[in-house]
């Protein structure tokens, strides 16, 4: 027996698949439109909540660049610091590093990493007991792990255990951040920092 094929045997099913595809297109548009709000949020509040951590004296921010370097201010309209965020290159992603900085001194250091660092090693940079290494130090040096350290003068940070490629690259962020503070704050904008040894060359099989 021989099936007659017809014009409405072949719209019909057509139809039905363009109205299925546009369904299924604005249901994913949505999703994602919902999930990428959600997701710059979410960043914001974390972000807003960093620059706090890194200039506790501040009630609000103002821009100096836009998504870079904020100006903390008091009720008053005082400035009581410097919120500025840097990104480098850990042992295995991005590290992200909010520097707080006031009167030529480091008040606070801020670190986030992405899923893709070593969990456990890198990532224990993140910890107050290495953050807490550069509070106090001067916008008028470099900033070096202590292992790469010369005889030069250069303020120092000890590494984390088994960690020292992410230690290097938080300091690394520091240094581009104090960098970037006296470009724009500090009076002495000769002052030029670098991000202390040079990692590049680094490899996988070293480790951390």
């Amino acid at each position: 027996m021989r099936y007659k094929i017809t014009p409405k045997a072949i719209l019909i099913p057509t139809i039905s698949l363009f109205l299925i595809c546009i369904v299924v297109t604005a249901a994913l548009a949505l999703t994602n439109n919902v999930t990428a709000e959600k997701i710059a949020a979410n960043e914001q509040q974390s972000k807003e909540e960093s620059m706090l951590t890194v200039c506790p004296e501040a009630k609000t921010f103002e821009d100096v660049i836009p998504d870079v370097m904020y100006k903390g201010l008091d009720d008053s309209g005082n400035a009581v610091g410097y919120a500025i965020a840097t990104v480098t290159q850990g042992y295995g992603g991005q590290v992200y590093v909010m520097t707080g900085i006031n009167n030529g001194e480091i008040v606070a250091v801020d670190v986030f990493y992405n899923d893709d660092e070593t969990p456990g090693l890198g990532k224990n940079t993140s910890n107050a007991s290495f953050r807490d290494q550069y509070k106090g130090l001067s916008v008028d040096q470099e900033i070096v792990v202590s292992k790469d350290a010369g005889s030069g003068n250069a303020q120092t940070v000890d590494a984390v255990t088994s960690a020292t490629i992410s230690s290097r690259a938080v300091t690394k962020a520091v240094n581009e951040a104090i960098q970037i503070y006296n470009e724009n704050v500090s009076s002495d904008s000769s002052v030029s920092v670098t991000g202390g040894a040079d990692d590049s060359n680094i490899t996988a099989k070293e480790g951390e």
